[in-house]
């Protein structure tokens, strides 16, 4: 397990260099979301492992490499952004990377004084400010807690106000490869489990 606060972020990933900017794995993540069958996201997976690793993995190499990459996108010792003790209702995913781009942007230029389209930043680091983010009261993180707040103990007046702003900022329809009971991290590690020897 990684530790934020005393290790240093890993260039070398089992063995290979690697380029550890956030941007490769945010296009597999969404890719996996819009992908048809197991076949694209194989070809999204291969398409992220050479830009992920900084030189050409061969042939025979490949599964190994490929799955090396799927333990390094689920960022070892972090948790999932928008999991945690404010899970989000089965079903229910918290945010979309490619839908909620320019939220996620705004935040870490509200937060952080970052900014993402010019910045390189390591995916675990990436992830850690996003959870931030998320606790923090920017639009991003009550784009959120809209689409993910349970308002069975709300007034009629506050549950009214939650469903305008979760039809205001619904995801589009048709994200594939997110069943209607199951979470963005849920997804993950059924397809992390296609890949395992």
């Amino acid at each position: 397990m990684a530790d934020l606060l005393t290790d240093v972020l890993p260039t070398v990933w089992e063995g290979r260099r690697i380029d550890p900017d956030f941007r490769h794995m945010v296009r597999l993540l969404n890719g996996f979301l819009r992908a048809g069958s197991d076949d694209d996201k194989l070809t999204l997976l291969r398409q992220a492992a050479a830009g992920f690793y900084r030189d050409p993995v061969p042939p025979a190499e490949e599964p190994e490499a490929l799955e090396g990459l799927l333990r390094f996108l689920t960022a070892p010792g972090q948790d999932t952004p928008g999991r945690g003790s404010a899970d989000p209702a089965p079903g229910v995913l918290p945010f979309d990377y490619a839908a909620d781009g320019a939220y996620i942007l705004a935040a870490f230029r509200q937060l952080y004084g970052m900014d993402l389209t010019c910045e390189q930043v390591h995916w675990w680091l990436f992830r850690a400010l996003l959870q931030g983010a998320l606790a923090e009261e920017c639009l991003f993180a009550r784009i959120v807690y809209w689409r993910t707040a349970d308002t069975s103990g709300m007034t009629p007046e506050q549950r009214q106000d939650i469903e305008e702003k979760r039809s205001r900022f619904a995801l589009p329809d048709g994200l594939k490869g997110v069943k209607r009971n199951e979470t963005l991290q849920d997804h993950e590690e059924a397809f992390l489990a296609r890949f395992a020897r």
